[in-house]
């Protein structure tokens, strides 16, 4: 059947949404099903509704739209998939469509094509809203409602953009006798949120002799455009963040945020691999945009992989007389499913003497922290973190370790909200304590 609408971006997955049997193995892992039990919400009937928008029975609705939405991209779907197909790159191709075709909300489209894209525009406007956090959520608003989220009332928000990490720290942090000289991609949240995150790290590498690189003019990721459907954000931001790193010296380039790290690694050979860079660039320059990119991502590893290949974790961990902290930790989607990182991050803790660690059950399941998801359906995102703050009760645990800010905003609030007096800290701040 032929469309009634040509929909470019779709139609280069029209064969991979066809291979969907619509067998259901998707629902099993899906969070947003396993508390809605809605069939909308996981993956066979997401594709099911865009294979009927390829084929012209169904537009771009509204309520196409609100469904598009309602996916935290947790990679769940795509592990499982018997027939070997990517819902999370579809859904998002349908994001991009949507976002082409229908727009979006004014203030994310001016977040996303003007702030995210300028250094300038960014620390200052993380700045005002931590100011709006502080003076106004804070003291006025936190005990009745936070306007325009559903179930926001008593949010627990970290203070935002009070400092800058890469203003508190040189550009280069030097070494004597260095071993190794790689390079720190901070991502925003760890720049304008975490920054403790950040000064553990760098002090971690400096015990470690390793010098470390933070590029003053590194951009965000480009996650929140391309999981929004701006894939022109994302692909902006990927070739910026591309031309900054390919021109150090370093041996790594080191994530410490789950997200920044697949996109740097994984989704940005998506948004600029050959058959894009084919279309956008002389052939005869081909090769060298796909030889920077593999060079690039060649040299990008998450920080826990990094300590487990290039540290020793006795070296920095606790004297054993203390008494243990016990421990416990929450796979991030995009670590354990998005990069394959799950043994090193239990190495780690296994290996601290301070630390007695405790699985918890269910430990990668999604804990409903996924970026501008916990915006638009933050009840929902609520009611999938509920099941993860149970779970970590039941281990006993004083702290939990992740290795995603996201995921760690995330948990601090469901915690807050169960009123659990448990800490949400990085892995790697653990080796610093």
């Amino acid at each position: 059947m032929l469309t009634e609408k040509w929909y470019e971006i779709l139609e280069r997955y029209r064969d991979e949404v066809s291979r969907c049997v619509c067998c259901g193995i998707c629902q099993a892992g899906c969070p947003t099903y396993a508390v809605t039990g809605d069939e909308s919400m996981v993956a066979r009937g997401k594709l099911s509704l865009i294979e009927a928008v390829l084929n012209g029975d169904l537009k771009l609705t509204d309520n196409f739209k609100e469904c598009m939405s309602r996916c935290t991209s947790c990679l769940s779907c795509v592990e499982n998939c018997p027939s070997g197909v990517d819902p999370v790159k579809i859904i998002n191709a349908a994001r991009g469509e949507l976002f082409k075709n229908k727009g979006s909300y004014l203030v994310l489209r001016f977040v996303l094509q003007y702030i995210l894209r300028s250094e300038r525009l960014l620390y200052p406007t993380a700045k005002m809203m931590g100011m709006l956090v502080k003076y106004i959520y804070n003291p006025l608003l936190r005990r009745r409602y936070l306007p325009f989220l559903r179930g926001g009332r008593d949010r627990l928000i970290p203070n935002i953009g009070e400092s800058h990490l890469r203003k508190r720290v040189p550009e280069i942090v030097k070494v004597k006798n260095p071993r190794m000289r790689v390079a720190l991609f901070t991502g925003c949240m760890i720049d304008l949120v975490y920054q403790d995150i950040g000064l553990s790290i760098i002090d971690l590498l400096k015990r470690a002799q390793i010098e470390v690189v933070l590029p003053r003019e590194q951009l965000c990721c480009g996650a929140p455009g391309y999981y929004s459907g701006d894939s022109d954000t994302a692909i902006f931001l990927a070739k910026k963040n591309l031309d900054i790193y390919n021109s150090l010296e370093v041996d790594a380039i080191i994530t410490d945020c789950a997200t920044c790290g697949r996109m740097l690694k994984e989704v940005y050979r998506l948004l600029l691999g050959e058959k894009r860079i084919a279309t956008l660039i002389p052939s005869e320059k081909v090769n060298d945009e796909r030889d920077s990119l593999n060079r690039f991502t060649s040299k990008v590893v998450d920080i826990h992989k990094f300590i487990i290949e290039n540290i020793d974790p006795l070296i920095y961990s606790a004297d054993s007389k203390a008494e243990k902290i016990r421990v416990t930790y929450h796979d991030p989607c995009h670590l354990s499913r998005g990069q394959g990182v799950r043994r090193p991050p239990r190495e780690i803790l296994n290996a601290l003497r301070g630390v007695e660690y405790i699985e918890m059950e269910g430990a990668d399941n999604c804990c409903g922290g996924a970026g501008l998801f916990t915006i638009r359906h933050y009840d929902l995102s609520l009611n999938i973190a509920e099941q993860k703050a149970r779970s970590i009760k039941e281990t006993g645990a004083d702290i939990v370790a992740t290795g995603c800010p996201s995921c760690q905003m995330h948990l601090s609030d469901a915690l807050y909200r169960a009123r659990l007096n448990i800490r949400v800290m990085h892995t790697a701040q653990l080796l610093i304590v």
